[in-house]
């Protein structure tokens, strides 16, 4: 291996993870969703055993109702029901179920995923989370990507 081909290769050992390491640590922090939708950074995950949840700073909202939904790469669009079930999902809005997310202070706790086997999925899939209040809905969007086994 020459010397050049061999730093490359040094990068992308220390690179990818580092890609990898900083999305998780990114959705560490409470996210900000707004009207116009945001776009979170993607998460790479193992689809033998996926766990997603997601913190959202509301500031001063008073969510009345909070929802996720996902688009898969296979054309199903499903939403999380209160139970954590997913289920078929018609695209319409006031179809929604609210999921009851718990709310601590300013912050809402979302649960999207919990030690679900994915591992049959066609990835990436795409997770829309949202709250709606008494005058607004707010709403961000990721995508979940299959990491290393």
């Amino acid at each position: 291996m020459n010397r050049g081909r061999g730093w490359r290769y040094i990068s992308l050992f220390c690179i990818i993870p580092a890609i990898l390491f900083s999305t998780k640590t990114l959705l560490a922090e409470p996210v900000n969703l707004t009207e116009l939708g945001v776009i979170l950074p993607s998460i790479a995950v193992n689809a033998e055993n996926v766990s997603v949840d997601l913190t959202v700073n509301v500031e001063n909202d008073e969510p009345s109702t909070t929802f996720v939904t996902a688009h898969t790469a296979s054309g199903s669009v499903l939403q999380r029901n209160n139970l954590g079930y997913w289920i078929p999902w018609s695209g319409k809005l006031d179809e929604l179920i609210n999921n009851f997310s718990t709310r601590t202070g300013n912050e809402l706790f979302i649960k999207i995923l919990k030690e679900e086997n994915m591992s049959n999925e066609m990835f990436p899939i795409r997770i829309t989370v949202g709250y709606e209040t008494s005058s607004r809905l707010k709403f961000g969007v990721f995508e979940l990507i299959k990491g290393q086994n």
